[in-house]
Parts: C-alpha cells; structure tokens; sequence
C-alpha cells in the first residue's frame, strides 16, 4: 500500500496530525518576525550633528538648544537640521540674519550625532552611528540576513531527506535561537551581521521543514486545507509585529523577544515526538489485518 492509502485508511487529519499542526504554529511565529525585523530595528531616526564639542564656555552656552543649532547646523531644503554636516565654526550672526547661507564653510560630523529618541529608544543606526557615509551599511543588514536565508533553503532541504525532518528541525530550533540571542547581545556590527547570517540560515530550515512536516503527515483530502491554514501565521504575526515594536523600542530587546518562541518550540518538539511514536504504533495496529 501507498503511503497515501494507509493515511486515507486511518483517518488522515485525526488528533496527532491536529496536535502537530498546533505545535507547529508555536516555531513559525518567528518566520515573519524575524523577516520584517530589520523595519524597525534598523530604523533611521531623525537626526544631526553633535554639538556638544562646540560648547566653549562662552556665548554658546547661554545660548539655547534651538538657537545653537541655528548657529551650528545648517538647515535643509525643508527646514529640518542638517543630518551629516555642520558649520566649521559657530555662526552667531544666524541668530539674526538668515540671508546667506550657501557660502558658510561647512564640515561633516566631527563628534558623532544626536538622535531623536521620540520613536525609537535604540536601533542599530543609533547604536553604531550607521548614518550619512555609513548608511548603505546599515541597509545592508537585511541582504546578509536573507543570504543566510536563501543558503539554509538549500542546506537544510538536503539534510531533512538525509537525515529526518524531525532532527533537523530540532537543529534548526537550537540554530535560530542561539545565533537570534547572540544577535541581540552583539557588541559590534561585523559581530551583529554575523549573527543575522546564520539567524536567517537556521530560520529557513524551520520555514521549509515545518510547512513539509504538516503536509506530509495529512491524507490528501486535507492537504490544501492544512496548507492554507498554517500559511495564515504570516498574515498574524506580520499584524502582531508592530505592536511588539510599539512596546519594545530598543534593538536588542525587540530582537530577543522575537526569538523567544523558539524555547518554547524546542519544548513542544519533545511532545511532537512522543504523539509521532503514538500514531505509529496507531498505524501498526490498523494494518495487521491487512497484513
């Protein structure tokens, strides 16, 4: 017999395929978190140059902080402070005139910038002055998480025909949750790249193995249904993502939270395991007569 038919036999969509199904919702809850991630925590808040070095004591300090960004950055097109250059020296004669300001000699950023923090409390910007010349680097972080994306589809599609798809999506579990905390606690930017690789290579084994698993142990009858259903996580979850980021507005704690159902994953997956011998031995049983 096919294995199509002994699902048929059996009733293919009973309660181990419904448990599995649930459980595999707990691991998938990652896969639009982790892919939109780099939205927010990458973010690029408002921001200019620091002044503070240009504080010598003097006038400047009486001044406030609107009129000594008016006499120390230049303004855009839009009114706003400029965000990568600044005057090479105090232009005190702004406070009064406005008139000419294409020939002021301007420098970029010679003491890093200031951020507005309104919106977001950290963000890889702000916390590695990925900005202006910079700026390309930061956009860069979402490529090098999708690399390992793209590279983990390959990996582990071979190693689950090899060697089981419950083991590798244990593997894939313990790959995503260590390198997706890492991530959170990197202390550089080569670090945090590194870390986001092998985050979105782990993360596509739980996307593919998953999916395959919940398909592959349903009768065909009920497939469609069970595909369209555990694909709606993305609908849910890429909902839930902005109001996590709405609560959680530093980089490395929104990274972590994002990771965290993955512990409770590896739980369940001990469970999945136990409910997949039951079913078995179900199996077993239902084609003695037959045998």
């Amino acid at each position: 017999m096919k294995f199509d038919n002994v699902m048929a036999e059996i009733n293919g969509f009973g309660r181990f395929q419904k448990r599995m199904f649930i459980l595999m919702v707990i691991p998938r809850m990652t896969l639009p978190l982790h892919f939109l991630l780099n939205n927010f925590i990458a973010a690029i808040p408002p921001h200019h140059c620091n002044i503070s070095s240009l504080d010598d004591g003097g006038l400047f300090r009486n001044l406030s902080l609107e009129d000594r960004l008016v006499v120390s950055v230049p303004v855009q097109q839009d009114g706003t402070p400029n965000s990568c250059q600044m005057f090479a020296e105090p232009q005190y004669h702004l406070l009064f005139n406005f008139s000419n300001l294409t020939d002021l000699p301007t420098v970029p950023c010679q003491n890093g910038w200031m951020f507005d923090t309104t919106t977001f409390k950290s963000t890889l910007a702000t916390e590695w002055d990925l900005v202006c010349d910079k700026k390309t680097v930061n956009k860069a972080t979402a490529t090098i998480f999708f690399i390992g994306v793209m590279i983990g589809a390959a990996v582990f599609g071979y190693l689950s025909d090899r060697f089981g798809r419950k083991k590798m999506l244990l593997l894939s579990y313990m790959i995503t949750s260590v390198f997706g905390f890492a991530s959170a606690f990197s202390y550089n930017f080569p670090m945090f790249a590194a870390m986001r690789f092998f985050t979105g290579l782990g993360i596509s084994g739980i996307s593919i193995i998953s999916i395959v698993l919940s398909i592959e142990w349903v009768d065909i009858r009920h497939r469609t249904r069970v595909g369209v259903l555990i694909s709606l996580d993305w609908s849910v979850n890429t909902a839930l993502l902005p109001v996590l980021a709405y609560f959680v507005r530093d980089w490395r704690y929104l990274t972590a939270t994002v990771t965290t159902p993955l512990l409770v994953a590896m739980i369940s997956w001990r469970q999945n395991g136990l409910g997949y011998c039951s079913f078995m031995a179900r199996i077993g049983v239902s084609l003695a007569p037959l045998i």
